[in-house]
């Protein structure tokens, strides 16, 4: 009887252990707003984490284009998380209020909506299991992905790194998507898994970028890419095709 008690003690503590780790989108959210920082390690999120809703919105005019945009304030740290639904820091609505989830297609009708992130931005060992959006956002701060796995297409497009963007050991299992992004400090993707298309077209490094020891398994694209500072591919293995044509700068290349 006794045995049976302690059995069912640990499975009960072990039921209420799993339902602690579960943690709202919202939940978060709320803090965010409220310009508390938020530090999460181990648990699962659970809702779709939306940035561009934050109340501190403000719109955007730019040659006829309009955006609105919101600003994360505080840092926010992630570390060994699992993202049950999206993770939204840019999206577009059509005109009936539907979001769009289109990566590689420009799209004129509707309103954009992005966010940016004033302070670092820590999704370290997490796992999206959904999608990610980040396009048009900007990084002042660290912005740190090591050690995460992309389920889903992954769209930093146009976005800003300010300081250091770390990628290193990632799992891209879908469409990466950093077509114009913009490196000002150093950006690291050693030992990165991009098992689809791997898109750098157009984008820009100003310190020097490594990619050593990254495996792409299909096409990568770093057609006008800028390299101003040289980039190691290292023991990169390019499985598909590779795509160098109008990029500038010098490349260290070794199998």
């Amino acid at each position: 009887m006794k045995r049976l008690s302690l059995f069912l003690l640990a499975a009960f503590s072990a039921t209420a252990l799993y339902a602690q780790k579960q943690v709202s989108a919202r939940e978060i959210f709320q803090a965010i707003d409220k310009h508390q920082s938020v530090q999460y390690d181990g648990v699962v999120i659970t809702g779709d984490l939306d940035f561009t809703e934050l109340s501190n919105r403000k719109i955007k005019k730019e040659k006829g284009w309009e955006e609105i945009k919101t600003t994360v304030e505080v840092p926010v740290v992630f570390r060994n998380c699992t993202f049950k639904g999206d993770v939204i820091a840019y999206k577009r609505l059509e005109e009936n209020g539907s979001r769009t989830k289109i990566f590689n297609i420009e799209v004129n009708d509707g309103t954009t909506y992005s966010a940016d992130f004033r302070e670092n931005a820590v999704f370290e060992n997490c796992t999206f299991e959904n999608g990610s959006e980040f396009k048009y956002s900007t990084f002042s701060k660290v912005a740190n992905f090591a050690g995460s796995k992309f389920v889903e297409q992954a769209n930093f497009k146009y976005a800003r790194f300010r300081q250091d963007a770390l990628y290193t050991n990632i799992r891209f299992e879908d469409y990466a998507n950093f077509k114009y992004a913009d490196f000002s400090r150093r950006a690291d993707f050693q030992e990165v898994r991009f098992r689809d298309y791997a898109d750098f077209k157009y984008a820009e490094f100003e310190e020097k970028v490594n990619f050593a020891g990254s495996r792409f398994q299909r096409n990568a694209d770093f057609k006008y890419a800028d390299f101003n500072a040289g980039a190691s591919f290292d023991k990169t293995d390019f499985d598909g095709s590779v795509d160098f044509k109008y990029s500038n700068g010098k490349r260290y290349v070794s199998r």
